[in-house]
């Protein structure tokens, strides 16, 4: 025998336990509130609005990501010495503590969760909903490429002048001893300065300097000199001082 009353009545009680939830959180952040409430009572709010009412359909919306190299040697992800939790924009909605992976073989987002039966599974985020990510602590966003293609960039510096790595790697066949073996290749990088709307690539100092106007290339000369950088190999935090230095030249005009 059924109960239509009864149903209805707990799906309303679950859903005003999910406002009085959320009622809750808005005291806690309230500074008349925050400084004496509790945090215990507010942990779990996400898993608990999941559970009743399904993931949220922003962040788990795509197609099932098929990992077809599992006796490869290498993966096709970005490496990160950091495995740290990453976060990711999208639709103008930030999601912190996500599991996000950068497939730059395939150049696909991708996003590892536990599904409400508890199993883990892959699905790939559609690009064109994503306004950037991070994996760990590395951003990224869309650029044009030489080519005037959008891709997801590793932002280094981002102004008036913007500094961006694009990566990728390659998928390597191998015959030993009548036995074909596969591996990925170690990440590439493409060092691309964007300027004007124009992306210029660059490996050194010189290819570097050629990317901006005669007007910024004595001053950028200098300062590199004056840094001892050696280009090819300049770390992160070396290039965006580099090109904070670029973006505060004085004199020089769009």
């Amino acid at each position: 025998m059924r109960f239509p009353i009864f149903g209805r009545v707990m799906r309303n009680t679950r859903k005003h336990r999910i406002l009085n939830y959320l009622v809750l959180l808005l005291l806690q952040a309230s500074p008349l509130v925050s400084q004496t409430a509790s945090p215990d009572p507010y942990s779990g709010i996400r898993e608990d609005a999941e559970t009743s009412y399904g993931p949220d359909p922003d962040l788990l919306n795509g197609k099932k990501y098929n990992f077809t190299y599992r006796s490869a040697e290498g993966s096709p992800f970005f490496d990160v010495s950091d495995p740290a939790l990453s976060s990711i924009r999208i639709k103008g909605k930030v999601y912190e503590g996500e599991r996000v992976k950068f497939d730059i073989y395939n150049q696909l987002v991708v996003l590892d969760f536990t599904d409400l039966s508890g199993a883990t599974s892959s699905i790939v985020l559609r690009d064109d909903w994503i306004d950037g990510f991070s994996i760990g602590s590395i951003p990224f966003k869309k650029f044009p490429d030489k080519n005037e293609r959008l891709k997801f960039g590793q932002v280094v510096f981002e102004g008036r002048i913007s500094c961006v790595y694009f990566w990728k790697k390659t998928y390597i066949p191998e015959q030993k001893d009548g036995t074909m073996s596969y591996s990925f290749s170690k990440p590439d990088r493409e060092a691309v300065i964007l300027l004007e709307g124009e992306a210029c690539s660059f490996k050194n100092k010189h290819s570097l300097l050629a990317c901006f106007p005669k007007e910024l290339r004595g001053p950028v000369k200098s300062e590199i000199k004056s840094r001892r950088l050696r280009i090819g190999k300049a770390s992160d935090l070396e290039m965006q001082m580099l090109m904070q230095y670029i973006n505060q030249i004085s004199g020089y005009e769009e």
